[in-house]
């Protein structure tokens, strides 16, 4: 990298970490960063941001696997490649979803530039969550995840404060024009649950503490909802180092 890119980026990551904690939704009892998993998705410049890189391995490195994890965006030979870790129960997941998200997918994904995979995981602080981790994953694999998506963020402070939250989901099913019995019986029988913890697992493995938290791979994780015009100088920067060909290398095993 150039020095002027190197200090762009130094201080959109900065900036990125500053906003933490007013724009993620966050959980004191995390557990830090698995070194072996967090060491694949940063890079030097975590140093020139002063926030200090995970340790490297010991021994060879074992490359988790996506493939079968989370919601894909875009091209998946992208030069710039991200995972969004995301709570349903998180209100600035909702904004980030409902506001930044549209744009960054017009601008990045659909030009090309960027592949987003959305990992769907549970905090484990906020009602409901589980329930509503579930009717996205159910509605998943009737092939609509995106549509409750939409719907679980446009009604979260419907079904965050129910009684009976499976009441306000099926609704939102019905409304979606979903297999509602089969449907239901994915969530009764727990069909989509291992990959609900298998994406809460791997983010705990990450580090991630609150969310949403965003993985540009091979650079620092960015902690938070960010601003657009910030978000934008983070994968301007990391697209323009991919196309110069001094970004980060995916090795197999990446997404």
């Amino acid at each position: 990298m150039t020095f002027s890119t190197r200090s762009r980026a130094t201080v959109a990551v900065a900036a990125a970490l500053g906003v933490f904690a007013v724009a993620a939704c966050q959980s004191e009892e995390a557990p830090g960063a698995d070194p072996t998993t967090a060491a694949l998705v940063t890079s030097d410049l975590a140093a020139q941001s002063q926030a200090p890189a995970a340790p490297a391995p010991v021994g060879p490195t074992r490359r988790i696997s996506l493939d079968d994890l989370g919601y894909d965006h875009g091209d998946p030979n992208a030069p710039v490649q991200l995972i969004e870790f995301s709570d349903f129960g998180c209100g600035y997941c909702r904004r980030f979803h409902e506001e930044i998200w549209p744009v960054l997918e017009e601008e990045y994904v659909a030009t090309g530039k960027v592949y987003w995979k959305y990992m769907p995981m549970v905090l484990g602080i906020f009602p409901n969550a589980t329930e509503a981790a579930q009717a996205g994953e159910c509605a998943g694999e009737q092939g609509s995840f995106r549509e409750m998506q939409d719907r679980l963020f446009a009604d979260q402070s419907v079904w965050k404060r129910s009684d009976d939250p499976m009441a306000d989901l099926t609704a939102m099913a019905e409304d979606l024009d979903l297999d509602v019995e089969r449907w239901r019986r994915c969530i009764a029988n727990g069909v989509r649950d291992d990959r609900i913890a298998a994406g809460t697992q791997l983010s705990q493995q990450a580090g991630v503490r609150g969310t949403p938290t965003f993985f540009v791979l091979g650079y620092a994780p960015i902690p938070g909802a960010l601003p657009l015009e910030l978000f934008r100088e983070v994968l301007d920067t990391a697209h323009a180092a991919a196309l110069r060909g001094d970004g980060p290398s995916r090795g197999p095993g990446g997404p």
